[in-house]
């Protein structure tokens, strides 16, 4: 953490911290991040420098972090959890859909530091949070989320063991994905672990979750093709699971280039 884009995301991140608190009156009482991927945010890649500075910035002030890895997290991006590319552990983490193999059973767990748990360790409603997931301790959930942590684990453990191959590996093929950018009307290509998303150039309706104009055309052709899809605005993402093999995704990284 010495180099000079940490430093100057620290000291930007703090004059932005003291200057909303100040103007707003308000103290921050906790930092909430997609660790990473920004998946709500439109399927958006973060520099996790600029995370992790954020989060040391948050420490120095004892404010607490939580990820929201409901969507990043289990080896989506190719780590059992976000952590391991920031480096550095958050105070609470909730965690859904990969944990029960990304199917249709749903369940979530959170996760949180022993300093947090005694927080609201005790015998009377006052010390107690009186609120939980919708979704959480059902037998089927759990029976669910035990087959696929053992299997992630049975997976990227024989696979640490090869010494040709590392767990952290992305799916995609990079020079594929690199090749989806040079497509005309694509801005950008990103891919990590599970994951890749294009970017496509805004028509007249603009960019963000309302501009799916030249977006909707590019899933219809994947529906069409057995591929299910959906448009962030005028970002196209595809996500497969932990167990897809590379050539299932150097295939759809070809659908998705024609269907460009």
């Amino acid at each position: 953490m010495s180099s000079d884009l940490y430093k100057h995301y620290s000291e930007q991140i703090k004059i932005d911290w003291d200057t909303y608190e100040k103007e707003e009156n308000r103290l921050i009482g906790s930092v909430v991040i997609e660790p990473v991927l920004l998946g709500a945010g439109g399927m958006k890649f973060i520099d996790p420098l600029w995370q992790r500075a954020l989060m040391d910035v948050a420490r120095a002030k004892f404010v607490p972090v939580i990820f929201d890895e409901v969507a990043a997290g289990l080896y989506r991006l190719g780590v059992s959890s976000c952590r391991e590319i920031i480096q550095a552990d958050p105070d609470i983490a909730a965690y859904a859909k990969l944990l029960t193999g990304g199917g249709l059973v749903p369940m979530s767990v959170t996760l949180a530091t022993k300093d947090v748990f005694n927080t609201f360790l005790g015998d009377s409603k006052v010390e107690a949070l009186l609120h939980g997931h919708s979704y959480t301790a059902h037998a089927v959930g759990c029976v669910s989320s035990i087959q696929a942590l053992d299997t992630y684990a049975e997976l990227f453990e024989s696979e640490e063991q090869r010494s040709d191959m590392d767990p952290k590996t992305v799916h995609f093929d990079q020079k594929e994905v690199s090749e989806l950018s040079n497509l005309p009307l694509v801005q950008e290509s990103m891919a990590l672990g599970t994951v890749v998303a294009i970017t496509i150039e805004p028509d007249s309706d603009g960019s963000g979750y309302a501009a799916a104009g030249r977006s909707i055309p590019i899933v219809q052709y994947l529906l069409q093709n057995g591929v299910y899809a959906r448009p962030l605005g005028n970002v196209v993402y595809i996500m497969v699971s932990p167990l897809t093999s590379p050539q299932e995704c150097s295939r759809l990284c070809h659908l998705l280039r024609d269907a460009v």
